[in-house]
């Protein structure tokens, strides 16, 4: 059965089948340098003619383009025509608005970037001027890029403690579901429209969510979980975070809230991360943070580092809270293996980078807390994986809408999206 007929059976809803093929379609394009008719057919699962108002459409709305066939294909007689994704026929935009940071990026439709910037914050400041510089950033940074608000097609942001199905942050301690959980935003997001602030700034229609799940998606889109499509991420720095991805998209839960047993108290999370961070505390007082870097803030920050160098040069005590922060952080990771079966777990944040002090404790906690072997991965991203992963949502986005669809979205200033 093509998905002609098994999509259009179960739905019985023409436009949802075209809207689903054109998703299709775009997706195989993205996935391979060129395509012919038939491989188009293969991939998107349906019959000549629906591959063939496909093209067109993709065609017409600017998104393909015909090329001549690879040297490989040229032969004696009619070759078949060759098509290839246009990716500069749009651009996303990724932010990051962290406790000492905010950072943006640029990319084309296939995800090469055009251009980082970064700029430092103040963990006090409150939210309007964090959300104001976020906005400057992130407009000199397409800027950089040379191009125009109206030039990025779809634009995502990360924030901590974010849900994205009310688009904003919320905290879920504040009432009688949720008292017993130790939540974390930051310093005044839970009383502003965080996705209309960024809407309003940038011009743009701004997607908003959950930092740490954005960094799982970074990672299996350009880090080192590329070929693993089920996984768990665990963000270990300045707190610790989860998230959960199924089929290479993060798994948001009905309310935006899967993957947060970070929250959870008897995990002893906070407790652990408030001892990295005394610890750090008592060595930088001791003088052992001479030629030490400062901030980090999301990345695990300059205590985190002092521990790390610490431990390295074989301080006892810094080996016992790194091996502290580590089971623990792998406890966490058991928990949401067991509950889902991950073809992997993915160690990510700045103390990831602490090496096998951290590393090795957590693969023998949680090697003794699954029923089957289960592969780590330590990232291969920096402090751009949160605006790398907002990126992909934005590019996500701009795939399932159609073409049509994509060229008329309306943004909070009256303009519009090009293709």
């Amino acid at each position: 059965m093509s998905r002609d007929e098994e999509t259009g059976g179960r739905s019985g809803d023409p436009s949802l089948l075209r809207r689903l093929n054109v998703a299709a379609a775009l997706s195989a394009f993205l996935d391979a340098p060129v395509l012919t008719l038939r491989e188009l057919r293969a991939a998107v699962g349906v019959s000549r003619p629906t591959a063939e108002n496909l093209l067109a459409e993709l065609l017409d709305g600017g998104w393909i383009e015909e090329v001549g066939p690879p040297a490989a294909a040229r032969g004696s007689g009619r070759p078949p025509r060759h098509f290839r994704f246009r990716a500069t026929s749009g651009y996303v935009g990724g932010i990051d608005i962290g406790a000492h940071k905010t950072m943006a990026v640029v990319t084309d439709l296939r995800g090469e970037t055009l251009a980082l910037r970064r700029r430092e914050l103040d963990p006090d400041q409150d939210a309007p001027s964090r959300l104001r510089d976020a906005v400057d950033n992130a407009l000199a940074c397409w800027a950089d890029a040379g191009l125009r608000p109206e030039d990025v097609t779809a634009v995502a942001c990360g924030v901590t403690g974010a849900l994205r199905a009310e688009h904003g942050a919320r905290d879920v301690s504040a009432g009688r579901s949720g008292g017993g959980l130790a939540t974390y935003s930051l310093p005044g997001f839970t009383e502003v429209d965080v996705a209309a602030t960024l809407s309003a700034g940038t011009g743009r229609p701004v997607t908003v969510a959950n930092d740490v799940k954005l960094a799982a998606l970074a990672e299996h889109w350009k880090g080192a979980a590329q070929s693993h499509a089920d996984l768990v991420y665990m963000f270990a720095g300045h707190r610790a975070g989860a998230g959960v991805l199924f089929g290479g998209r993060v798994h948001e839960g009905r309310h935006g809230a899967a993957g947060e047993i970070g929250a959870l108290p008897a995990l002893g999370w906070e407790a652990a991360v408030a001892r990295l961070h005394a610890r750090g505390a008592e060595l930088a007082a001791a003088g052992s943070g001479e030629g030490g870097s400062g901030g980090g803030g999301r990345e695990g920050g300059r205590e985190g580092e002092l521990v790390i160098a610490s431990a390295a040069a074989g301080d006892p005590e810094s080996i016992a809270v790194l091996t502290e922060f580590a089971t623990v952080l792998a406890r966490g990771a058991a928990i949401l293996a067991l509950a889902v079966d991950p073809e992997a777990v993915v160690l990510g944040g700045g103390m990831s980078r602490g090496g096998d002090v951290i590393v090795e404790p957590f693969r023998r906690e949680l090697a003794r807390l699954t029923l089957f072997p289960i592969e780590v991965i330590i990232s291969t991203l920096g402090a751009e994986s949160v605006a790398l992963g907002a990126a992909r949502l934005a590019l996500d986005e701009v795939v399932t809408a159609t073409p049509r669809t994509a060229t008329t979205t309306c943004n909070s200033s009256g303009g519009a999206a090009r293709p």
